[in-house]
């Protein structure tokens, strides 16, 4: 089942890339350091870095069968300004999830409305089983989202991810997952 589509919501178009997105995210969220904060990557030193993560994920990753990782670039409707990114990885029966948004976009509950785009979406394959992610303990925002999303937190892993901004040495990340469709949403 492809679930490799552009999803519209009330103010957001998730997509895949198009010319001109890696100006526009390099600006609002992959060259922030505010936003890689909690990122396994360093912010980006240039647009050109964007740029060639965008031809992986979001557009050579698009032409590939389902089982190929992929991401959605969250636009804006009205402008269809890129402003972050929808990351899937599904893996058999499950699906790891990642976000991020542009840190002048944060507050605004703009990532639990693709969220919930995607997981709608991603729902739709009958293979998928179980949607999960980690994020670190001190990510409140992030947390905030998930639980948003439906996703609970299932335990702790020790020492999971090494995150560049604080240094070398591996966090403890939360599990979060959802093993059922949120209420409303066919089977």
């Amino acid at each position: 089942m492809e679930y490799r589509v552009e999803l519209l919501t009330e103010r957001l178009h998730l997509r895949r890339a198009r010319k001109g997105d890696a100006a526009a995210l390099f600006r609002n969220y992959t060259g922030s350091q505010a936003c890689s904060r909690f990122l396994q990557r360093r912010a980006h030193s240039d647009a050109a870095r964007t740029q060639s993560m965008l031809s992986d994920w979001c557009d050579a990753a698009w032409k590939r069968d389902d089982k190929a990782s992929f991401a959605w670039v969250i636009s804006t409707r009205e402008q269809e300004e890129a402003v972050g990114l929808f990351v899937v990885i599904p893996q058999g029966h499950k699906t790891e999830i990642h976000y991020g948004i542009g840190e002048r976009f944060w507050g605004q509950g703009l990532v639990a409305e693709a969220g919930l785009a995607a997981l709608s979406a991603l729902w739709r394959n009958p293979a998928t089983q179980r949607i999960w992610t980690v994020c670190d303990p001190e990510n409140t925002g992030s947390r905030r989202v998930l639980e948003k999303l439906g996703l609970q937190c299932e335990g702790t892993l020790k020492k999971w991810l090494v995150l560049p901004a604080f240094g070398e040495e591996a966090r403890d990340c939360l599990v979060f997952s959802t093993t059922s469709r949120p209420a409303g949403e066919p089977a």
